[in-house]
């Protein structure tokens, strides 16, 4: 997902790379072995205290039909799902069964898959947990009131193009409940990602009992999760404390250390910063979701005390810089090709912070972490660029003085700006005479989602929704995704690519599957629709208190469910 103006995306399958070195994450606590020598995040950690979230948002709120959150999420202290995550410091995150006791079974190559629900799981209201209850949790987010969140599931059911929700009346006769126990989804097409799926904030169970007022049903949900709301101010303050129905020996992603947990909403982002910083009171027993300047990581790097206290994470957001290809001016292969032998990527990298707090330079579409990435670089003219490649290569394409324009959105921080001008001082080295055009965020996405030829180059970002080359791949690729909205701000098309990602998003094996999103990457990038710049890095401080905390190679933010307290 587009991680700007469009919605942000995390995503995957089982992570391959494993980046994380000593010291990038924080208060991680011990670790232990696997029979295979792998170390591990630690299996619990101390249980009691009160842990603070300081948060960002105007509003926190655990409505689930209509989430963005991934599994690893605050969503989750209330919530469970069919399947979940399980993040480590120093390993592959791994796709693990929450309610249900396995990850899914298919029997006809991933058209059809089905979930049998744990034994004795029951609600916060010590009611228990049934398959009717994730039927009806999946059914809500149809509802025209529940607008947004991660909707996968919408293009894949049988029968969902036309389904408004349960609020009438109808059911998706495409969610089978066979038994209290077993639930089965019919698919219209296979799709071996869909245990990944239903990981995902709307296969959360909801008791439709309970669910008598749905614009507030997020502000007090009946609990599956470890923790249960009992008290709510909209745009002030949530206070979880345990709930007594949840039963540990069921639940492996969940560590539920602290007995409370008080969310305090709609603070200022630096503030945040600040306080945990200043690391006084509760703020010692805090963690946030505010993001970190690029001045204060500096302070941070300054002193031990406070950087031993931040955990930097090894892989984030993809940034690239997209070629239209139904510009004139980049018809051939061989301009832009050139351009991305000309590209600074050094240069940018300062602009975002350096390798340490910016990212890594990057050369492929998949990121550090996705199953079955490759790391190869068709265009290695090194860190800085080979600007004599570029001018040989536009010179073998009988180009001379070209122009070439570049859009980017610039109201949502200055760096776009910054990022515009290193792109445009690298390009004119080369030759290039680059116009920049800056615009507001919401033009600037009508312009580059609206398959046209209106601009010839523009600067964008991408994280993945679940670990799955799909999930980048896809979006930004398929000629399906070209106009009405769609992230292909390339506008690329390839039948063959296209036939391809298809046969990749069928295949129900999915060590399988990543050879063929590695495969894929490969082939788009001998067409040299974008320029890939850098796998962007994310950052996360928490209070000298806090154990556990550390910010895995996917997803990139700390795992909010396994943190605990130290006394």
């Amino acid at each position: 997902m587009v991680n700007r103006s469009r919605k942000v995306l995390f995503g995957g399958l089982a992570l391959v790379v494993a980046l994380v070195v000593t010291g990038c994450n924080a208060n991680s606590g011990p670790t232990e072995s696997t029979s295979d020598g792998t170390a591990t995040a630690m299996e619990s950690v101390p249980t009691g205290g009160t842990l603070h979230y300081l948060s960002r948002r105007a509003n926190e709120s655990w409505e689930t039909a209509n989430a963005q959150m991934v599994p690893t999420s605050r969503l989750r202290w209330v919530h469970r799902g069919l399947t979940s995550w399980q993040t480590f410091p120093d390993k592959e995150t791994i796709l693990t069964p929450d309610l249900a006791t396995d990850t899914g079974t298919t029997d006809d190559g991933g058209k059809t898959w089905t979930f049998t629900l744990k034994d004795d799981l029951l609600f916060s209201d010590g009611t228990p947990i049934t398959a009717a209850d994730v039927k009806y949790g999946v059914e809500r987010s149809f509802a025209p009131m529940f607008q947004g969140g991660l909707g996968y599931h919408k293009t894949l059911l049988v029968g969902a193009e036309d389904y408004e929700g349960p609020y009438d009346g109808e059911e998706l006769d495409s969610i089978e409940v066979v038994d209290d126990q077993t639930i089965v989804f019919h698919l219209n097409r296979p799709f071996g990602n869909w245990p990944w799926i239903v990981s995902m904030p709307a296969f959360a169970p909801v008791p439709a009992a309970a669910d008598t007022e749905p614009e507030t049903y997020g502000e007090h949900p009946v609990a599956s999760g470890p923790y249960m709301i009992t008290e709510y101010s909209k745009g002030s303050q949530a206070v979880l404390e345990r709930n007594p129905h949840w039963d540990e020996k069921t639940d492996d992603v969940r560590f539920a250390g602290p007995d409370k947990i008080v969310v305090d909403m709609g603070l200022n982002n630096d503030t945040i910063v600040q306080r945990l910083i200043d690391d006084k009171g509760d703020d010692k027993d805090a963690i946030s979701n505010a993001l970190i300047s690029p001045s204060q990581f500096q302070r941070i790097e300054s002193d031990p005390s406070i950087s031993d206290r931040l955990a930097n994470g090894p892989s984030g957001y993809f940034r690239y810089l997209a070629l239209n290809m139904k510009s004139p001016e980049l018809a051939d292969v061989r301009v832009r090709q050139a351009i991305n032998f000309a590209l600074n990527k050094a240069e940018v990298q300062s602009v975002y912070g350096g390798p340490k707090f910016g990212g890594q330079i990057s050369s492929t579409i998949m990121t550090p972490g996705m199953p079955g990435y490759e790391e190869f670089d068709l265009y290695d003219g090194g860190d800085k660029g080979d600007v004599d490649k570029a001018k040989k290569l536009l010179a073998d394409a009988g180009v001379t003085d070209l122009t070439l324009s570049l859009t980017y959105p610039t109201d949502v921080s200055a760096i776009e700006e910054k990022e515009a001008l290193s792109i445009k001082n690298s390009l004119e080295k080369a030759g290039i005479t680059v116009e920049l055009n800056g615009l507001d965020s919401d033009t600037w996405y009508e312009l580059v989602s609206s398959g046209g030829g209106d601009y010839d180059m523009t600067t964008s970002g991408w994280g993945a929704d679940f670990p799955s080359g799909m999930s980048t791949i896809q979006p930004l690729f398929a000629s399906s995704e070209i106009g009405n909205g769609g992230g292909n701000a390339s506008n690329y098309s390839n039948p063959d690519v296209d036939a391809a990602i298809d046969a990749a998003i069928s295949e129900p094996d999915l060590d399988k599957a990543g050879e063929m999103w590695a495969a894929i990457d490969r082939q788009i990038m001998e067409d040299a629709p974008i320029v890939p710049i850098l796998v962007q890095r994310t950052q996360a401080l928490a209070g000298s208190n806090i154990v556990n905390y550390f910010i895995p190679a996917y997803p990139p933010f700390a795992n909010e469910l396994v943190v605990g307290i130290s006394e």
